[in-house]
């Protein structure tokens, strides 16, 4: 989030309406979900209506709304233990240049509290990142397409479909993040990798955005995290999919049946670092949720 210099010149000879003490911060409710959805749409992103819903269940949102009622401003906090994560920090265009994104920050960092803090950054956003005490920790790749083949079946021992009596020992793999436990309990499909009785890896498929997103990605190592992406793409052939890879290496796996990396974004860490338990992340669950 920056602030442009030709449109603060611009709010300075700007009616009244368009003046700091005209505007109104409050908490978030379901009411403002389709708004909020409007002010996403306007950036590209392809969160659906559901998508923010979501979102609010498992965090707390704070919003921005000026003398007309008009929702101006969004951001959320999703509080997962010693972490919290912040996303979805959108101020409307024509309220850019008061500083705004700045206090939609400080307003985030205090529903987190003393944890740890993450956030996927923009590049308009980073430079403001930064000045909060924000450090870069990641690349982030964000892969999609529509997949265009099979790819051969991956020879991962363990590798099986997940089952609902795995959900307990699934949701236990990061028992502070009320966002893991719905993403468990509202996937479409997943895969586990399970070696004596104890889970090693896990990728989760779900409805999101223009089709369908694949993660979190949760495994040992690089080799099991392809095996269980390779086993989700197997079928489908045909279908929208989204990554979003943490510090992804050679991706030529990828890019064969159809997903190509639209974007490079950055990570970061305001804090110190949390160690990733018994797990790696080496896919989010979404970019706002870690």
């Amino acid at each position: 989030m920056t602030d442009s210099p030709s449109m603060s010149a611009s709010l300075a000879n700007a009616p009244a309406r368009f003046e700091r003490e005209n505007l109104t911060w409050r908490t978030m409710t379901v009411n403002d979900l389709e708004a909020a959805h409007r002010l996403s749409f306007k950036l590209g992103w392809p969160h659906r209506v559901d998508d923010w819903r979501q979102m609010l269940e498992v965090g707390e949102g704070v919003v921005l709304e000026n003398v007309d009622g008009e929702l101006v401003g969004t951001g959320l906090c999703f509080n997962q233990g010693a972490v919290a994560t912040l996303g979805l920090v959108v101020i409307s265009d024509e309220w850019q240049g008061l500083g705004l994104g700045r206090e939609m920050m400080a307003r985030l960092m205090a529903l987190a509290g003393p944890r740890t803090l993450m956030l996927v950054a923009t590049k308009a956003g980073q430079p403001l990142y930064q000045k909060l005490g924000f450090e870069t920790c990641n690349r982030i790749c964000q892969y999609q397409g529509v997949v265009t083949g099979a790819p051969p079946a991956p020879r991962e021992p363990g590798l099986r479909p997940m089952a609902a009596s795995d959900q307990a020992a699934l949701i236990a793999l990061s028992p502070d993040s009320p966002a893991h436990a719905v993403a468990v309990q509202s996937a479409n499909r997943g895969v586990v990798i399970e070696k004596a009785g104890v889970i090693e890896g896990v990728a989760l498929k779900r409805t999101y955005g223009r089709g369908e997103h694949i993660g979190p990605i949760l495994a040992r190592s690089a080799e099991q995290a392809q095996a269980l992406v390779l086993a989700l793409l197997m079928d489908a052939e045909g279908d929208f999919i989204r990554i979003d890879l943490v510090d992804p290496g050679d991706d030529s796996w990828l890019t064969a049946l159809g997903l190509t990396c639209v974007d490079q974004i950055t990570r970061m860490r305001c804090g110190e670092a949390v160690e990733e338990e018994p797990l790696t992340r080496f896919g989010m669950l979404t970019q706002a949720l870690g």
